[in-house]
């Protein structure tokens, strides 16, 4: 799953092919990669309460004399305080601002730095503006040039400034959003119904109700964004009986309205998947209940109450068991295990054809590759089962699996498709793109409903994320559409896999010459380095394992235990996709 930049890599390649080429007497097989020496590091934190990480504001009244740039600040601080529904922010206010100030009409999100800069009874605030979260909490980031410019109207109240039109909404700066706000995703399936998909909310972390509030976003359907591309188990009219979700003994209790009853067996599991995925989220549920008009819900193959663990087989970061990393090696592809590699069963393993970079299919029995002259060649991992040429050579790039056997890849040509075992292609439309904008790579998520693209603006290559949209009602089954930016950081990218079903990793820098892997949480925006071995030319990730990187010297290393260790020899390393 990376994109095969054969114009800018083929140098990286052939350098490592020589090393590779160099080292026949290197065995196919190497030690295992569980350190047994080095630093303990602590790791992922399991079960915490988000609610015990709110730090709360203790926010400051108005004080006599301040002046109005003063007042507007101190309206600014006092926002991050939610307390009695931003009771300290409105004494900044005139009554009549306080009436009309809806708090709930989203967030837009700033740097901590901003400017106030007075105009005779107004205050104009600008500052560098990192995103926006909507009213149904979906986080958008914006781009590193966007900027917050807002006009607040003052007037004088017994001598004293006051605020008379204020914006609508919270405006909020970066440090107050991450203090405040947690991420939780509400899930949603695939067209296929047999994956969930997580829809992400950023929801503040302020008293109790959190249950309630993740039921609420489920039932109300998925953001407007996801929405083409995903399906709800919900009936039309289906909602909560009663607006709150209590948590008693570790049970949470979804009592939906009557009108669920009429749902036959896999509309009542669906709904029940979807709740159940979204609530188990909070560490003090252990179990749901759902009932329909206060009567019991009666789900096919689940118990009531449902245990939080009830549905493992829509998992959104499931893979197929004994999933690992794959890797293309000059005497041909192989598969990664605890004691190093193995060849894969077929001609892919057999070194006949040698691939410089390759994709596996998401049940691990398909491989798709390109050749040293651009040549597409796909095959099954199975003995005796041939490589076949269904692309002559050329420049393809972004070569990965959909979620079926299909193989999508750019062609400088044809733009993006997807090719059939047989060699037959169907051209995918992609919408959103500006016109000075070349598609690199289209990464599809492995629920088959969004894509990471690579795009190239100018000299500037971008991280983008679209959705799949699929239909049989157009001339084009398949459309690439709604490109929203993930991240603001990275100036340049040159390869992108799916570590997980809401995150990314991505080969890129945030300065030029500075290349590494980040992980991309694209429910926040957040990036954070993890680091590179020397001359790191693609990556390959999946959840729950190892993020691996194949480096220009022809070796590929994985991360483990916070640093990068080398695995074995061998190019374009990947995973089941």
């Amino acid at each position: 799953m990376r994109p095969a930049v054969l114009g800018s890599r083929l140098l990286a390649v052939a350098v490592a092919l020589a090393a590779l080429a160099g080292c026949a007497s290197v065995p196919t097989s190497f030690s295992a990669v569980v350190p047994t020496t080095g630093p303990i590091e602590q790791g992922e934190q399991v079960g915490v309460d988000p609610e015990d990480q709110f730090i709360r504001v203790i926010a400051r009244g108005p004080r006599e004399g301040m002046s109005a740039t003063e007042i507007v600040q101190g309206f600014l601080d006092a926002s991050a305080s939610f307390d009695g529904n931003h009771a300290v922010a409105r004494q900044f206010l005139t009554r009549t601002a306080s009436a009309t100030w809806d708090t709930n009409a989203g967030v837009q999100v700033y740097e901590a730095t901003s400017t106030l800069s007075e105009f005779g009874r107004s205050v104009v605030m600008t500052a560098p503006q990192t995103g926006t979260i909507a009213t149904n909490g979906r986080y958008e980031v914006d781009g590193p040039s966007a900027e917050l410019r807002e006009r607040f109207q003052l007037t004088l109240v017994d001598g004293e400034w006051r605020i008379d039109e204020v914006p609508q909404g919270l405006l909020l700066a970066q440090s107050d959003v991450d203090r405040a706000f947690r991420s939780f995703a509400v899930y949603f399936f695939n067209p296929s119904f047999d994956t969930l998909v997580p829809d992400p909310r950023m929801i503040p972390v302020v008293g109790s109700g959190l249950a309630t509030t993740l039921v609420r976003r489920l039932v109300a359907g998925p953001s407007e964004w996801l929405l083409p591309a995903v399906r709800t188990g919900f009936p039309d009219g289906v909602r909560l009986n009663i607006d709150s979700v209590p948590i008693e003994s570790g049970i949470a209790r979804v009592d939906l309205t009557a009108n669920a009853r009429a749902a036959d067996d896999q509309t009542r599991q669906a709904l029940s998947q979807q709740i159940v995925w979204t609530l188990r989220q909070l560490p003090d549920v252990q179990a749901v209940e759902i009932t329909a008009g206060g009567q019991p819900l009666l789900v096919p193959g689940a118990p009531s109450p449902q245990p939080r663990d009830a549905w493992p087989l829509v998992d959104p970061n499931g893979l197929p068991p004994g999933a690992s990393g794959y890797v293309a090696r000059i005497d041909g592809v192989v598969r990664l295990i605890p004691e190093g590699a193995r060849p894969v069963a077929g001609d892919a393993g057999a070194g006949d054809i040698a691939l410089v970079d390759i994709a596996v299919s998401n049940d691990s029995t398909s491989i798709a590759g390109i050749d040293i002259e651009g040549a597409v060649w796909k095959g099954r991992m199975v003995e005796g089962a041939p490589l076949i040429r269904i692309r002559e050579p050329g420049s393809p790039t972004g070569l990965a699996f959909d979620r079926s056997t299909s193989v999508w890849l750019v062609d400088s040509a044809e733009g993006l498709i997807s090719v059939a075992g047989d060699g037959a292609f169907e051209k995918i439309t992609v919408e959103g793109l500006s016109r000075r904008t070349s598609l690199i790579a289209a990464i599809p998520s492995r629920d088959g409903t969004r894509a990471a693209l690579i795009v190239r603006r100018g000299p500037r290559t971008v991280l983008l994320l679209a959705r799949i949209v699929r239909s049989s009602g157009r001339a084009t089954s398949i459309l690439v559409d709604g490109p929203i930016r993930v991240e603001s950081n990275l100036v340049e990218v040159i390869d992108v896999a799916w570590s997980g079903a809401d995150s990314l990793s991505v080969l890129g820098s945030e300065s030029p010459g500075s290349v590494q892997v980040f992980d991309v949480d694209i429910a926040t925006g957040v990036s954070a380095a993890r680091g590179t071995p020397e001359g790191p030319v693609s990556v390959g990730a999946a959840p729950g394992l190892p993020t691996l990187i194949g480096s220009a010297d022809g070796l590929v290393y994985g991360y483990v235990t916070g640093s990068w260790q080398e695995r074995v020899r061998g190019l374009s390393p990947t995973y089941p996709g």
